[in-house]
């Protein structure tokens, strides 16, 4: 982590004041203080530029989502076990962990107590003073502690600076783990047997988690959407079958109000031959999408293809109306690739699980072929029928279509192989 403001760097210090010396608590909960909810996010967000913490995938966990992960990896293990967070941040699964330590007769026995089961790894030693600092506020609250602490640095000595990409030795001694990993792009990745170009870096560290931790510890995550039901993820979702890893998961929508980045929980451990993250819909029966269309992906890339060859009508998302069953372009394009015939449907790629309808349709007609932008995906019906394509447009307005789609891929693009999934009604159905 780079980039610290000083206010950020005062805030820890003066944290740690306040922690570490004889404490007042002035009838203040583990409910109500701040520092062990949202201020310490709030003054790193206003002192940290948001690119910044984009390109470092630097968005800390929250209290409520904290508590989930904390409590599902807690009724999984031993009471007595050890615990890490590989990439700790300002410890908020920690904290929420801790929640769960008994508190003992004295604050030096709790303190060392839960330095024995607590774990932790972060590049930055702001940010891991400010988890140490947290949970000692947090045994002081639920104790009544307010004597002084005498060492610092002695305390929590498993929580420290390091990087889990390297701390291979640290990562083979927990029971169990709690993971929030960084959610930034990583552009070139080597040695990667599962996916080439640029990689979300969530899906490097956990592959790194799973091949480098103990054999039975448990991993309670949560990860981005992408990695669950992202196309260009697949290979990576076989990799950790093929490695003998299973999770069920939950849907947490948006990770918060700063970050526009839909996740899940999830429990990943060891159980070869399951399919992992599975939505629990591939023994459907009955008839679907793919049944009855083709679906494609719009072969026109504006910025990179050149406006050379034949003349040909052209249609883009910004260009095509929603909801339309017979829209005939009126817009060319010269375009020396791929073309389509009419009748056939367009649906936005754009698509997010907070949009009223996840996939917005439009039915093409006209009697020349059609160039489509690649932000449209183009389902051609294996009838060549309009009726087909009239029907198809009604089914992705349904309530059940929409119920599909947030249930099976809550990332921002819809792909073909899951538009090709969703359940086929008849008109009476």
């Amino acid at each position: 982590m780079v980039g610290l403001a000083p206010t950020f760097r005062d805030f820890v210090a003066e944290t740690e004041r306040s922690v570490f010396s004889e404490c007042k608590l002035d009838g203040r909960s583990v409910e109500t203080e701040p520092l062990l909810n949202g201020a310490p996010y709030q003054i790193f967000r206003q002192s940290t530029e948001v690119e910044r913490r984009r390109t470092a995938g630097t968005f800390f966990t929250g209290s409520a989502n904290a508590w989930k992960i904390a409590h599902q990896l807690h009724e999984t293990i031993p009471a007595d076990s050890l615990v890490m967070d590989p990439t700790c941040g300002i410890g908020d699964l920690l904290l929420a962990y801790a929640d769960h330590l008994p508190v003992e007769e004295t604050l030096q026995q709790t303190l060392t107590n839960w330095g024995t089961q607590l774990s932790g790894l972060d590049l930055d030693a702001e940010l891991v003073r400010l988890a140490k600092a947290r949970l000692v506020l947090s045994a002081r609250l639920r104790g009544g502690f307010i004597d002084e602490i005498g060492n610092i640095n002695e305390l929590f000595p498993q929580i420290r600076v390091g990087d889990m990409m390297t701390a291979k030795r640290m990562l083979k001694k927990p029971d169990g783990f709690l993971f929030n990993p960084p959610f930034g792009v990583v552009k070139e990745v080597a040695d990667c047997s599962w996916s080439a170009g640029s990689v979300n870096s969530a899906a490097l560290f956990l592959a790194e988690l799973v091949t480098q931790k103990g054999s039975i510890a448990p991993i309670s995550a949560i990860l981005p959407e992408v990695l669950r039901c992202g196309s260009r993820y697949e290979a990576f979702r076989n990799q950790l079958e093929r490695w003998g890893f299973w999770g069920s998961y939950q849907s947490l929508g948006r990770f918060d109000s700063w970050t526009d980045v839909d996740v899940f929980s999830t429990l990943i451990v060891p159980s070869p031959g399951k399919r992992i993250w599975n939505s629990g819909d591939e023994g459907r029966k009955g008839q679907c999408v793919g049944d009855k269309f083709d679906v494609r992906v719009g072969t026109v890339v504006p910025h990179r293809h050149p406006k050379k060859g034949p003349w040909h009508r052209y249609i883009c998302a910004k260009s095509t109306p929603r909801w339309c069953d017979g829209f005939a372009p009126k817009s060319n394009r010269r375009f020396e690739g791929t073309v389509f015939e009419p009748p056939f449907v367009v649906v936005r790629r754009t698509s997010s699980p907070n949009d009223r309808y996840r996939a917005v349709a439009t039915a093409i007609v006209g009697d020349r072929p059609v160039a489509v932008e690649n932000h449209l995906l183009v389902l051609l019906p294996k009838d060549g029928g309009l009726e087909s394509c009239r029907q198809l447009v009604r089914l992705m307005g349904a309530d059940e279509t929409n119920l599909f789609l947030n249930t099976r891929i809550r990332c921002r693009h819809l792909t073909t192989g899951v538009v090709a999934q969703i359940p086929w009604l008849e008109p009476n159905d």
